[in-house]
């Protein structure tokens, strides 16, 4: 490494003398050049090392430390304000949405008063039956919705039927696992047996009758919760008359002998 020294000469072009000494840390005597207004003086360090203005590598000798200067430290990243809110990312957000109101298991009790209303019993043929025959029964239960209010909250209510209990009045019932279908529905003729008909075995009058079970559900604006339990609604009843129907064996029709037996 070389070290150039360039001094200013006040006067005229002169000699300039470097001498050497021992403490001298340089590896040769320094070498000078003059032109007659500056001296140019140069030395050579052990190392290789540039040195200059008494700076080695842009730094003091008696410099160890790493640290690059200020100049080329890069800035430090701008810290977001504390209230800084991002809609996509709720966390940054200092202030949260209050939390909703926790909200009671609902019970039968509860919604009763948003159940259906009684749907009617229909029995097929209208109110008349044959000893032995079957008579259908039908009942018309859909799936109601209603709104209003449960526990000071806005709530919308679901009643799905699930089953109907079909009640003779001769003593015997039936389950089905729906309200069932008229004859016409079904395409069957009159006295067919279908999954909600009965026969009765002994004429007379009997009062018939059927039960609508449904399933609750309840959603406060959060999802449908289930309601414990079924709630069972009865159906109108009605008085069925059964007739005991006896045939004869006779010669002609009653087209042909309008006056014969049973006609």
């Amino acid at each position: 490494m070389w070290l150039i020294l360039t001094v200013a000469l006040l006067g005229g072009p002169s000699a300039m003398g470097i001498g050497c000494t021992a403490e001298d840390t340089w590896t040769g005597c320094p070498k000078s050049e003059t032109n007659g207004s500056e001296v140019v003086v140069s030395a050579e360090r052990p190392g290789g090392s540039e040195i200059e203005n008494g700076w080695f590598n842009g730094r003091s000798d008696d410099d160890s430390d790493d640290t690059p200067s200020p100049e080329t430290t890069p800035p430090a990243p701008a810290t977001p304000p504390v209230d800084d809110c991002r809609p996509t990312d709720p966390a940054s957000c200092t202030v949260q949405p209050d939390p909703l109101p926790a909200i009671p298991q609902p019970t039968l009790s509860d919604v009763a008063r948003f159940a259906p209303a009684s749907a009617p019993l229909i029995d097929e043929p209208d109110g008349v039956g044959v000893v032995g025959m079957p008579m259908n029964f039908v009942v018309d239960a859909t799936t109601h919705e209603v709104t209003g209010t449960l526990f000071d909250l806005p709530v919308t209510v679901r009643f799905t039927p699930t089953s109907v209990l079909f009640v003779h009045g001769d003593g015997t019932s039936r389950e089905s696992d729906d309200g069932g279908q008229s004859w016409a529905t079904l395409g069957l003729a009159q006295f067919s047996a279908t999954s909600t008909s009965h026969a009765y075995s002994t004429r007379g009058t009997y009062t018939a009758s059927a039960a609508v079970r449904y399933a609750a559900d309840a959603n406060f604006g959060g999802g449908w919760i289930t309601v414990p339990g079924t709630l069972e609604i009865p159906t109108t009843a009605g008085d069925v008359q059964i007739f005991e129907v006896r045939t004869a064996l006779v010669d002609k029709t009653c087209l042909e002998n309008p006056s014969g037996i049973g006609c």
